[in-house]
């Protein structure tokens, strides 16, 4: 006797019949609500569209340059010259390492000097901040609502002397120029690095980029040299006092070099030999001094950063236009809303007519 053994599909998963009929109520709701899958997409690309012809960008240019940072080299005269000193002579590495030169770059102190130097437009020097007010759209777009800034001008490249108006003016323009800024390298296994904006002026784009460069390696500069920078403050005003004295002291000496040959006493040759050995001993200390200062100088070239720029800007610039994106989101939303209509009319329809079979 034999016995036959029936598999059964588990509950977790469908039969090919049930498969089949899901197939088949698809294509059902499908063919059913046509026009609404079809209309809507039309209608949310309509409106995507229009949004996109009223709401029209201007094209922008994109500026780049691409830079590679070289670190300046630790001179060995500094770090005996600061241990005399009582200063550290090892450099702060971490500060402009990594992610942090990128944020450094697009900090509010660096985009401020740089809005604030002068720049040459059209044979004419000018702000950089102004220059930007004019030609960035930011009057038609951010401020017009405001006619009391139509006509506002930075009459003073000094950040310390401005009014609380001008103030709110930079830092609103600082904000706009950290948004327009990019900043990253080009690839993991590169060194290089780049400066990319976007503006709506091709001339300011440029200048902006180029400036922000320089900007950049003033400042970084200052900071990685500050300790040497201190101690050869130090050194010079050491070397100055020692001058003075000297100076005082040799003025001495020859008065009483003077004196000593007018009279024969033998207490006045004694007293000008010890104020000979005094200004010798002055002058060996000047001497020294002045060449720990020049060490100290001389260490600032070894230790400022290299900024090499590897490519410049681009002549022309190449222009971005805005696409067309509303049309496409519209599309893409109508086609959604159509899907959870045909959806939810489908589950809907089929509900009834189970009740009606039941009742039945």
């Amino acid at each position: 006797m034999s016995t036959a053994t029936t598999q059964q599909v588990p509950e977790d998963e469908l039969s090919p019949t049930e498969v089949v009929e899901k197939i088949l109520v698809v294509k059902t709701a499908i063919i059913r609500n046509w026009k609404m899958l079809l209309l809507l997409p039309v209608l949310g690309f309509g409106i995507g569209y229009a949004m996109d012809t009223y709401i029209k960008k201007p094209p922008t240019y994109e500026a780049n340059v691409v830079f590679n940072l070289g670190a300046g080299g630790q001179s060995s005269g500094f770090g005996d010259v600061a241990g005399l000193l009582g200063l550290g002579s090892a450099p702060d590495a971490n500060i402009f390492t990594g992610e942090n030169f990128f944020y450094f770059v697009k900090s509010r102190p660096v985009l401020e000097r740089n809005l604030m130097k002068e720049v040459e437009v059209n044979g004419k020097k000018e702000l950089l901040a102004n220059f930007y007010i004019d030609s960035s759209g930011i009057k038609t777009s951010d401020w017009e609502d405001r006619p009391d800034l139509q006509k506002f001008k930075f009459k003073d490249a000094d950040i310390s002397k401005m009014d609380l108006n001008s103030r709110i003016v930079l830092n609103a323009i600082v904000k706009r120029t950290a948004e327009a800024t990019e900043i990253a390298s080009l690839d993991r296994k590169s060194s290089f690095t780049s400066i990319t904006t976007k503006m709506e002026n091709e001339r300011l784009a440029g200048l902006w980029v180029t400036n922000l460069l320089k900007t950049v390696e003033e400042m970084y500069t200052e900071n990685q040299t500050q300790k040497t920078r201190k101690t050869l403050r130090l050194l010079q005003h050491r070397a100055d006092s020692l001058a003075a004295v000297l100076g005082i002291a040799e003025h001495k000496l020859a008065r009483q070099m003077d004196y000593s040959e007018q009279i024969m006493m033998p207490e006045a040759k004694v007293s000008a030999k010890s104020m000979e050995r005094k200004s010798s001993f002055l002058q060996q200390l000047y001497y020294e001094a002045m060449a720990n200062a020049e060490k100290m100088r001389v260490s600032l070239v070894r230790e400022a950063p290299l900024f090499t720029e590897i490519e410049g800007i681009k002549v022309p610039l190449d222009v971005k236009y805005e696409d067309k994106r509303n049309a496409k989101i519209g599309a893409l939303a109508g086609l959604l809303i159509a899907l959870i209509f045909t959806y939810f009319r489908t589950v809907f329809t089929t509900t009834v007519v189970s009740k009606e079979v039941v009742k039945a």
